[in-house]
């Protein structure tokens, strides 16, 4: 919730990683490299939180038996 909260401020800041009409392509690629990484981030913390701890547990939970 922290990282997305986050990046829910950096994309309001950036007006949804639209950057100004009269930006340079340095200014342009930024704004997208941003972009890609919050996607990047939301991606990895889904299989982290619903694929790779649920099946940690799991795998500890059948070692302890």
């Amino acid at each position: 919730e922290n990282e997305g909260d986050r990046f829910e401020k950096i994309a309001q800041l950036l007006n949804q990683y639209t950057p100004p009409s009269d930006a340079c392509n340095t200014h342009q690629v930024t704004y997208k490299m941003l972009q890609e990484f919050e996607e990047n981030l939301h991606t990895h913390i889904h299989l982290e939180n619903n694929i790779l701890f649920p099946k940690a547990i799991e795998l500890q939970k059948e070692l302890q038996n």
